[in-house]
């Protein structure tokens, strides 16, 4: 009995010795486990400090690049803008295409060259816009497919209203830094008035050959005529009145008379003009042209009406009366004639506020002038008359640019005629 007590005391102990070990186990892996998870702790929480700090420096990198890429994205904008109000301030039109022959750009010069609006053209292929009824080999779209570009060669255009449009131009491929072809591009320049000019100088040439002549012609033509005058005059005098080779004699005067005024015309307008300038008030002189106008018209027996409108106030200008008065004279007997039987000729002094001219303007209800007429009505020797030379406007004109003024003529057939004569103060 006492022995079985003893064994199973030993027994209780061994398991509470067992017991124990497994406690002590138990707490020395706790204690390991602890120190673990405190050491990973840390590690985690350095990480997590070093992750933050690399977020940290990524996030002022990334602001760093996004403020670079706004700056950037401003310099393309402001490049952008530049180089549109380069393209927009031109003189030249421009226009660009893509790969696929539509139109990219189209500038503000190229829109009042051809007429076309930016939106009828940009999207828009080529051909079907602005290089309506062009030759193939003379485009943009010929230097994109053959790579051949063209330099300062010269091509006619039709512009949105028909209207047939010489210009010079040249074409050349748009490509980028890497040497890919994105396009090709066109620039053009309107030649119309360029050679509207070359005309203008061609025939300033020719009429100034042609004055030099007629000058030569006249200077030569005088000295005969005076002494033909001369010899008729005394003919004349040794006439009785009442013999009709009296009225022979007269035509004879009549005839020299006539060739001594366009001899003295050509002179007149084959030599420098230097106008004798005063200040007077331009109406007086007006007035008196219109009072020997009115003279003439009496003996002319026509019914013309002549109506005057002159401010109230004195104009005064610097000008030379004898010659704008011989002005006057030209345009004043052109406009009678002009005016078949019954009629209106207005004249008017208008004085320009925005500026410092003063405008004569002389207005008739005749029969007035065709186009070819009126491009031509100040050339010399140009005229419709039979018994006319073809100098008065051609004169008239000389005179008052003399003046640094200007003259200008309106008209249309059977619409009659307005000449606005500048003159500067």
């Amino acid at each position: 009995m006492i022995e079985n007590i003893e064994m199973e005391e030993r027994k209780s102990k061994k398991i509470k010795n067992s017991e124990v070990d497994e406690l002590k186990k138990a707490y020395e892996f706790f204690n390991q486990t602890k120190e673990f998870f405190l050491r990973t702790s840390e590690k985690l929480i350095q990480a997590r400090k070093r992750l933050e700090k690399k977020v940290s420096e990524l996030n002022l990198e990334l602001e760093e690049k996004n403020r670079e890429l706004s700056k950037s994205l401003k310099e393309m904008d402001s490049i952008r803008n530049h180089l549109k109000n380069i393209l927009e301030s031109m003189n030249m039109g421009v226009i660009a295409v893509d790969l696929n022959g539509k139109v990219t750009v189209f500038n503000r010069a190229a829109s009042e060259i051809t007429g076309y609006t930016v939106d009828e053209v940009l999207g828009k292929s080529y051909f079907k816009s602005f290089g309506k009824g062009v030759d193939k080999n003379e485009t943009a779209i010929y230097t994109l497919k053959k790579g051949i570009k063209k330099v300062n060669r010269e091509k006619e255009i039709i512009s949105k209203n028909g209207t047939t449009i010489p210009v010079e131009y040249s074409t050349s491929v748009v490509s980028t830094v890497e040497g890919e072809v994105i396009g090709a591009v066109e620039i053009f320049s309107d030649l119309r008035e360029i050679k509207r000019l070359k005309e203008e100088i061609q025939q300033a040439r020719t009429l100034a050959a042609l004055g030099e002549m007629a000058a030569n012609v006249a200077h030569e033509i005088r000295n005969p005529l005076g002494g033909i005058g001369g010899f008729a005059a005394l003919l004349e005098r040794d006439i009785d009145v009442g013999d009709p080779r009296r009225n022979l004699v007269q035509k004879i005067i009549e005839g020299v008379a006539s060739l001594n005024r366009i001899a003295s015309n050509l002179l007149i307008f084959t030599r420098p003009v230097r106008p004798k300038k005063r200040k007077e008030d331009i109406r007086v002189v007006i007035d008196e042209v219109l009072a020997l106008l009115k003279v003439e018209l009496e003996q002319e027996n026509k019914d013309i009406d002549v109506v005057s409108r002159f401010p109230d106030r004195k104009i005064n200008i610097f000008f030379d009366p004898e010659l704008i008065q011989q002005v006057l004279l030209n345009i004043l007997k052109n406009a009678i004639q002009a005016i078949e039987e019954k009629g209106v000729l207005e004249v008017e002094l208008f004085n320009r506020k925005d500026d410092e001219y003063v405008d004569i303007i002389i207005k008739d209800s005749g029969i007035g002038m065709d186009e070819d007429t009126l491009k031509r009505a100040f050339n010399p020797f140009f005229t419709t008359k039979s018994d006319g030379t073809g100098l008065g406007l051609a004169i008239a004109k000389k005179i008052v640019e003399s003046h640094q003024g200007k003259i200008s003529i309106y008209s249309k057939e059977n619409k009659g005629t307005k000449f606005v004569i500048s003159l500067p103060y």
